[in-house]
């Protein structure tokens, strides 16, 4: 196991060196001192009467110590700007982690706040749809609840539609805006039922695009609660009465009809697996 290599922090050494070097001409101005001392000792008692000699004196130890202290000076002055400065880049750094940290904290918020608002949405939208599976509309009917019932009635309108192009123009393929009427005349009936339930839906995918820092995994999470009466349910509301061009691209992007019955859809009219890119139908497992 080779030892990583510590590489040298050359400020520090830098700085150290003038500290030594500081210590140094400050211990050299006293080493002087004490030397100038010892020598006036020696002399005669004259000398202290002499204001000459004792102005040359001064001039002499001005000379010499008085430089060697002002460089000691300069050199701290120096080493307290070098700490200062070392000491705004660690408040900077602080502050650079405590703002990580907020930021962090802020996006735990978030998304604790996203989740409890998603959740809520999902818990609303599962309750929503066994109610609607455990509700028979037409007491008559052999289907067992209103996903089944809505598209049982949307196809039997839809036959007497197409009987009715062919008698009037020879023709199966009604239009856009028949398909359109045919399905909101037959959704009018089932609208108390199913309004609140398909609000909700359309407000979950538009809050996970609008609001998710991971749109992919909470729609996976929504779509593993749909079931296949659902998103037949879903596919003709998205195409013959919203239209809304965000919602539909939501859907394409991440495959929310993956679980349609396309062999239902073709009973009705497969031209209406063509309003909508293959993409949505595309499974990912």
């Amino acid at each position: 196991m080779k030892l990583k290599k510590i590489k040298p922090n050359w400020g520090d050494i830098f700085a150290n060196l003038l500290a030594f070097c500081a210590f140094v001409a400050i211990g050299l101005g006293l080493w002087l001192c004490y030397i100038f001392i010892i020598k006036m000792k020696g002399f005669s008692e004259d000398i202290w009467q002499d204001r000459t000699l004792l102005g040359m004196a001064g001039e002499f130890l001005g000379g010499t110590v008085g430089p060697i202290w002002a460089l000691a000076g300069v050199i701290l002055f120096f080493l307290a700007l070098i700490y200062q400065k070392r000491e705004l880049v660690l408040q900077r750094m602080e502050l650079h982690e405590s703002r990580k940290i907020m930021e962090d904290q802020s996006r735990t918020i978030a998304i604790q706040q996203f989740e409890n608002t998603f959740f809520q949405l999902l818990n609303f939208h599962i309750n929503a749809a066994n109610h609607i599976r455990n509700t028979k509309i037409n007491s008559n009917s052999k289907s067992q609840n209103a996903f089944d019932e809505l598209y049982v009635d949307f196809k039997k309108e839809t036959d007497k539609l197409k009987k009715r192009r062919k008698a009037d123009a020879g023709s199966l393929s009604p239009s856009d805006q028949s398909f359109e009427n045919t399905f909101i005349a037959v959704f009018e009936g089932y609208k108390n039922t199913f309004q609140h339930y398909l609000e909700n839906y359309k407000a979950l995918l538009l809050f996970i695009k609008n609001k998710s820092h991971d749109p992919s995994f909470y729609y996976n999470i929504v779509k593993s609660h749909f079931t296949e009466q659902e998103v037949q349910v879903h596919f003709y509301y998205i195409i013959l009465v919203s239209k809304n061009p965000q919602l539909i691209e939501i859907i394409e992007d991440n495959h929310m009809f993956e679980k349609i019955n396309e062999r239902a859809v073709s009973d009705v009219d497969p031209y209406h697996l063509q309003k909508i890119d293959k993409e949505a139908f595309r499974r990912e497992y």
